[in-house]
């Protein structure tokens, strides 16, 4: 709720450009964690419940340097996948 509130009327955290929040919160939070959870059949973060955090990634991947280091999704799922199945299977 909180990054929902932050990014109310911008398009990134600082406003119109890519910061450094926005590089640190982007890298773990949607393509991480939310990947992490799609690939256990869990959607904890809802666009009808935050859609300002949906538009801020949806903003994210259309950023170049963004894209060129964030793995295609549906290979990043697989892995996190797999790495669960590691964790739950030690």
């Amino acid at each position: 709720m909180i990054l929902e509130k932050e990014l109310v009327g911008k398009d990134f955290f600082g406003g119109k450009t890519v910061g450094f929040l926005d590089l640190v919160a982007g890298s773990v939070i949607p393509f991480c964690l939310e990947r992490g959870w799609e690939g256990i059949g869990l959607e904890v973060i809802s666009e009808e419940k935050f859609p300002e955090y949906k538009r801020w990634v949806k903003n994210l991947e259309k950023v170049d340097f963004v894209k060129d280091c964030i793995p295609p999704k549906e290979k990043h799922v697989e892995h996190m996948n797999h790495m669960g199945e590691r964790i739950r299977s030690a």
